[in-house]
């Protein structure tokens, strides 16, 4: 089966190609949860 090229979000909820995703060898895709722009927003948010 071949892998997916596109992941849902878990922030947005948008469906976005994997590129606009971190990578992350601790998942099972290779790829973070939450696409890069919503991860900047959350690091910010942290920040604070």
């Amino acid at each position: 089966m071949p892998a997916a090229l596109t992941k849902v979000c878990g922030h947005c909820g948008k469906t976005k190609p994997l590129s606009d995703f971190y990578h992350n060898s601790t998942k099972s895709d290779y790829h973070n949860g939450i696409c890069a722009k919503c991860q900047l927003e959350v690091n910010k948010q942290n920040k604070k």
